[in-house]
């Protein structure tokens, strides 16, 4: 990756680089869609549009999955870590608070001990956590210098590898998927692949950007590494899919499931595109991401003790 690389990639109003296709939605298969943004958070130039059935937000085109190996490979760490290579001590300090607040909820709702997988672990810290705590925890990453770092606590409990290439039996107790699924052109695969690695009772615990939540940065909530965004009923949608039903929750997107009873999928796609369509299509997000940009620009700065 070349300097003039970078640049380009990092040029407001162009276009970014990648070979793609428009497809139906990758949650419901519906092909119809209404468009919502031509620009994304770094002002560059990305078409997404909100399926017309389940209101999920899906980039369109979407990138090939040859693509999206690409930019992870190239550009991702860079544009949302600020890390070329290793990651940063900062980030590691973030994530490992983040894998002890996450633990503490999901501790209580797995039997001690379990076996616990992790679905696109990064540098590896709530694989640590979760072993800290007496589970049989193990994890798996598609980015070699991630993957690498927490190799080097975690040795063969840390695979790199990404999710259609791993193989495991039923054999979890549970599967965390946390801020990966955003980054997937065919989400329901993935969680069809999660329940296929389940015991009978395992657990699924997802986490994605809460779509609704962000609608208030306007198109500045949207960004090529988020090929599809999620809600509350939408995510929920997704799941059913695979058989699986919300059992608890930490928030909208935040949400634990189980195998059991179908849910109600035609009212959970009626309510995804209701949230959508009033989050993104009756408030204008050129409108929204102007005036939000605006009262960041208004508020006090922070002074150091």
């Amino acid at each position: 990756m070349t300097p003039f690389d970078i640049a380009a990639h990092l040029l407001p109003f162009t276009r970014y680089r990648y070979d793609g296709e428009t497809v139906p939605c990758p949650v419901c298969g519906f092909a119809s869609h209404t468009p919502v943004a031509g620009l994304d958070r770094r002002l560059k130039r990305l078409s997404t549009v909100m399926c017309d059935r389940c209101g999920l937000l899906r980039t369109n085109p979407m990138p090939s999955e040859e693509a999206l190996d690409r930019y992870y490979e190239r550009y991702y760490r860079l544009d949302y870590q600020g890390a070329v290579s290793a990651p940063r001590a900062r980030h590691l300090r973030k994530r490992a608070a983040e894998a002890s607040e996450r633990r503490a909820w999901l501790r209580p709702r797995i039997p001690a001990g379990g076996r616990t997988l992790d679905f696109g672990a990064g540098s590896g810290e709530f694989v640590s956590a979760m072993l800290e705590a007496g589970f049989d925890a193990q994890g798996f990453e598609p980015g070699a210098a991630y993957a690498s770092h927490a190799r080097q606590t975690l040795g063969r409990r840390m695979v790199e590898a990404g999710w259609r290439d791993v193989k495991h039996q039923a054999e979890f107790d549970l599967v965390t998927c946390m801020s990966v699924l955003e980054h997937l052109g065919t989400p329901v695969e993935a969680l069809q692949a999660m329940v296929s690695w389940l015991k009978p009772g395992g657990k699924v615990f997802v986490m994605v950007p809460d779509m609704q939540h962000h609608a208030q940065k306007g198109f500045g909530a949207l960004h090529f590494a988020h090929v599809v965004g999620f809600n509350h009923h939408n995510l929920q949608y997704a799941a059913g899919r695979v058989g699986l039903r919300m059992i608890d929750m930490v928030n909208p997107t935040r949400l634990l499931f189980g195998r059991g009873p179908a849910p109600d999928m035609a009212e959970l796609a009626q309510l995804g595109l209701a949230t959508a369509r009033a989050s993104y299509i009756d408030q204008n997000p050129v409108r929204a991401y102007f005036a939000y940009q605006l009262g960041r620009a208004r508020r006090p700065l922070k002074r150091s003790a």
